[in-house]
C-alpha cells in the first residue's frame, strides 16, 4: 500500500482507539466495546512491529481494497473462515444493490430528449459510475472513474453521486458545458486517479455520445 494510505489507516486507527476509550469510561463492562478496542489495539501494535496489513496465516499482503473498507481485518481472501466468507459475500451483494440503487432510470425523457446507457462493472461493486440528472429544464450526464476496483473504489463512487448532484446549480450559473472536477476531487481529499466529468447536453445537439476514459465509445 501507499505510505499516504497506511498513514490515513493509522490515524483513523488512533482516532478509534481514542473514541472507544471515551465511550468505556461512560459505559463500563461493555464486553463489545472491550473487544472491539482489543481489535483495535492490536492492529495498532501491527502497524509497531511492520506487519499491518499482512495476512497472520500466510504472510502475503491483504487486498488493498479491504483493509480500506476495514482496517481491523487480519486475514487474506484465501484465509477467512466459511462464516467470514458468508458475511463478505452478503456484505458485496448488499453493496452492490445500494450502488445499482444510484443508477438513473433506464427510460428517463426529458424535455424531448430519450437517454440510455449500458453499466457494465468488472465486479459486483467497481468504480464505474455514471448518472444522469434533470436541473432547471436541462439534462446534466455525469460520468466517473476510479483507478483500481472493489469496494474502496465504489465507495468513491456514492461520494461523487453526492457531490456532483450538488454542483449542478453551480454549473448553470458559471454557464460551463463541460467541466472535469479533479479540483474538487483534491478538496475532498481524493487521489489524482479519481477522474469524472460532468456535462450538460444543448438542446440543438442532435445527439450526444459519451463514454470513460476505460472503454470503448
Amino acid at each position: 500500500m501507499a505510505t499516504a494510505e497506511l498513514s490515513f489507516l493509522h490515524s483513523q486507527l488512533e482516532e478509534r482507539k481514542r473514541r472507544l476509550e471515551m465511550v468505556i469510561t461512560q459505559t463500563p463492562e461493555d464486553a463489545n466495546l472491550e473487544a472491539l478496542l482489543r481489535e483495535v489495539d492490536s492492529a495498532l501494535d501491527r502497524f509497531e512491529a511492520g506487519t499491518y496489513g499482512m495476512c497472520e496465516t500466510c504472510h502475503d499482503t491483504v487486498e488493498r481494497d479491504r483493509l480500506l473498507a476495514d482496517p481491523l481485518i487480519r486475514y487474506c481472501l484465501d484465509h477467512l473462515t466459511v462464516l467470514e466468507r458468508a458475511t463478505l459475500q452478503r456484505d458485496l451483494d448488499l453493496a452492490s444493490e445500494l450502488q445499482r440503487g444510484l443508477l438513473p432510470p433506464a427510460d428517463l425523457k426529458v424535455d424531448g430528449w430519450e437517454t440510455s446507457y449500458h453499466y457494465a462493472p468488472l465486479g459486483p461493486v467497481s468504480g464505474d459510475y455514471c448518472d444522469l440528472y434533470p436541473y432547471n429544464g436541462q439534462l446534466f450526464f455525469m460520468l466517473g472513474d476510479v483507478s483500481g476496483k472493489g469496494v474502496a473504489a465504489s465507495m468513491r463512487m456514492t461520494q461523487l453521486h453526492a457531490l456532483f448532484r450538488s454542483l449542478i446549480a453551480w454549473i448553470c450559473r458559471s454557464k460551463r458545458l463541460l467541466t472535469t472536477s479533479t479540483a474538487s476531487s483534491r478538496a475532498a481529499g481524493w487521489p489524482d486517479n479519481t477522474r469524472h466529468w460532468c456535462a450538460g447536453v444543448p438542446k440543438q445537439a442532435a445527439m450526444w455520445r459519451f463514454s470513460t476514459p476505460a472503454t470503448c465509445p
